[in-house]
């Protein structure tokens, strides 16, 4: 099961961290604030993962906070539904 989790918090860190560098947070922002939900709960959760590296874990659950605050900005400020054809 550990295995488990260390594959799953990998993928999700790579698949924000690529949306934040080549995508600049302009898509998914529903799909991010969820991801860094699930980030946030599966790193707190696994306990002999937030024992074997204390600062480790906790930049993971800043890089989840951190893009979680910036796509809520975001889908806030871009509005919540896209512009209308006219």
């Amino acid at each position: 099961m550990e295995i488990f989790q260390y594959i799953w918090i990998g993928t999700i860190v790579l698949l924000l961290l690529y949306r934040m560098i080549f995508q600049k947070f302009k898509k998914h922002n529903k799909e991010n604030m969820g991801l860094s939900a699930i980030l946030i709960i599966f790193t707190g959760s696994s306990y002999a993962f937030t024992q074997m590296n204390l600062i480790f874990v906790i930049s993971i659950i800043a890089v989840a906070a951190y893009s979680a605050v910036w796509n809520s900005i975001l889908f806030v400020r871009n509005g919540y539904e896209p512009e209308r054809l006219k």
